[in-house]
């Protein structure tokens, strides 16, 4: 298991749906914000960010301290809330050609969302649910794609007699050549390990397929493995007329905006300078940096010297 498989483990309190649909609480007075959902028009593609809950997340978690981050003077409000870090669960989509796909849904907080199986059908539903509201229905999606592997996240629906099937029941499941040869050489870690039993389930019915280093996985949609966090770990650029990324799903190389700007995170890559360096190359280069675990808006740019969200 990677350092964030629950960016949520350190909360005291847990999700639950309050209604059938798209209100949320986090109980144990957790600051909290509901369902949001954001925008980005590119020049082929529109990316929609449909958010259910951005929190505070102890800095720890994200292989960080307060101090790492209290001189930086963009943090707040949005990044940052007081000493603690503001994290989402989201999910990106996007319309290209007639086909519809999805990034990185819902990661890094199976502990939570996926504490016991009455909280799983709980979750995923309420979730369902808030993707349709949005206008996106699981059933919509042609495409998952994950930067990797890390939980189960919205990958995989726990069905009522505990097996597993796709969240997203029509859609093929992509990740990285590399991720998924190392995950179908590892161990299960320990008993009712979620991931490895999930994961084999899917692999076994035959709906995860992988990329390639470079492979367009749709027109304007291009990955790159580029590990870093992990072996096999991508990013997926989202290109223009001309073929240059305008814009660039970051994955888990920075798992909040501040990472941006704190340096190297030993505590969170198995390759921290190789992570650092491609994040400050990225960054400088203007582009829309998003980030699957970021709070809402959850993208923005480098500016002179600082994170600019939304822009």
């Amino acid at each position: 298991m990677h350092p964030i498989t629950c960016i949520y483990s350190a909360l005291p309190g847990t999700f639950q749906p309050s209604t059938p649909k798209s209100r949320y609480r986090v109980t144990n007075a957790l600051t909290y914000t509901a369902m949001s959902t954001h925008r980005i028009e590119l020049q082929q593609i529109t990316l929609t960010r449909v958010g259910y809950v951005d929190v505070p997340i102890a800095p720890e978690v994200a292989g960080l301290t307060a101090d790492d981050f209290a001189s930086i003077p963009w943090r707040a409000p949005l990044w940052t809330e007081g000493d603690q870090l503001r994290a989402g669960a989201a999910a990106w989509f996007a319309d290209v050609e007639g086909a519809r796909l999805v990034f990185d849904p819902v990661q890094a907080a199976d502990d939570v969302l996926r504490a016991d199986q009455e909280m799983e059908r709980a979750q995923q539903s309420v979730i369902a649910d808030l993707f349709a509201d949005a206008q996106f229905p699981r059933e919509s999606v042609d495409c998952l794609v994950l930067t990797h592997i890390e939980g189960v996240g919205m990958v995989a629906w726990r069905n009522d007699d505990g097996s597993w099937s796709p969240f997203f029941p029509n859609a093929r499941i992509l990740v990285s050549d590399v991720a998924l040869r190392e995950f179908e050489a590892s161990e299960p870690d320990g008993e009712g390990d979620l991931q490895y039993e999930a994961w084999h389930a899917l692999i076994d019915q035959g709906v995860v397929e992988s990329y390639a280093d470079g492979e367009v996985i749709a027109p304007g949609v291009r990955a790159e493995v580029t590990g870093g966090h992990c072996a096999g770990h991508a990013i997926v650029h989202f290109g223009g007329a001309n073929g240059e990324a305008e814009a660039t799903l970051l994955g888990h190389l920075a798992v909040s905006p501040v990472h941006l700007a704190t340096g190297e995170c030993p505590q969170q890559h198995v390759d921290p300078a190789a992570a650092w360096s491609l994040l400050r190359a990225l960054a400088e280069d203007g582009r829309t940096l998003i980030g699957p675990l970021w709070p809402a808006p959850g993208y923005g740019r480098w500016v002179d010297g600082a994170f600019v969200a939304g822009s």
